[in-house]
């Protein structure tokens, strides 16, 4: 599955290694929904796609697939990794423990700019859902993800890099694309934000660890339950309300 058959470029430097450039480009396409879970994809549609031969094509599907954003299927190619409730269980379960110790380290050593960058993050971020609520927007847009930014405060690269790698981010994209539609859980995620931030500027590490654990726990119960419903609809179309 190809959204169109018009030829696509390929993001990324064009210094960097063709293989880097494909593995990039798919990988942004899958967590940003253009390539949607459960989607096929066949090497000569890919090719002729982004403008590419076979070889650098393979290594780049093979990296995409150690990276389990897709999956190899008997004698039919291969697939977008579609999320499961078990999967995005798994995932938030270990995310929760890495924000956790991620809000400890970084109540540690936040700065007064740190906390104000952070502030005004926030503030764009209820400017959004006001804009939504009143039918000025019909999406949230784009902006600096506040889990990613406490991580980078926290000084610990490891735990940055993992919370970066991107079968996370599949699963977190799936969440942000619907977190305009979810009404008053927009809010409330809004308001949990606002609660670990003023932890950190309190510099209580216990406690942003503590507010950060309930915030992914409600999270992941919310992709649980999307997920549920979406598979309960595939499976009794006529039951979709």
């Amino acid at each position: 599955m190809i959204v169109d058959n018009t030829k696509s470029s390929l993001v990324g430097s064009d210094d960097a290694p063709l293989p880097d450039r494909i593995l990039q480009t798919i990988s942004e396409a899958i967590i940003s929904g253009e390539l949607p879970g459960g989607a096929r994809l066949r090497e000569s549609e890919l090719a002729q796609h982004y403008g590419v031969s076979r070889a650098p094509l393979r290594e780049a599907l093979r990296l995409l697939e150690e990276r389990r954003l897709i999956e190899r299927l008997p004698y039919s190619g291969v697939r977008v990794t579609e999320l499961s409730v078990s999967l995005a269980a798994d995932l938030y379960e270990i995310r929760a423990d890495l924000e956790a110790r991620a809000c400890i380290r970084a109540a540690e050593r936040i700065t007064l700019e740190q906390v104000a960058e952070l502030e005004a993050m926030l503030t764009s971020e209820a400017d959004n859902i006001e804009g939504i609520e009143r039918g000025k927007r019909d999406r949230l847009p784009p902006i600096r993800d506040f889990h990613t930014r406490i991580a980078e405060i926290s000084g610990n690269g490891e735990l940055l890099r993992l919370l970066s790698n991107d079968l996370w981010r599949h699963a977190r994209s799936y969440y942000q694309r619907v977190w305009d539609t979810l009404g008053e859980r927009s809010r409330e995620t809004h308001f949990e934000h606002v609660a670990i931030l003023e932890a950190l500027r309190q510099r209580d590490g216990e406690l942003a660890a503590l507010l950060m654990r309930r915030h992914v726990e409600r999270s992941r119960r919310v992709i649980e339950d999307l997920l549920s419903k979406e598979k309960t609809m595939e499976s009794n179309p006529g039951e979709a309300k």
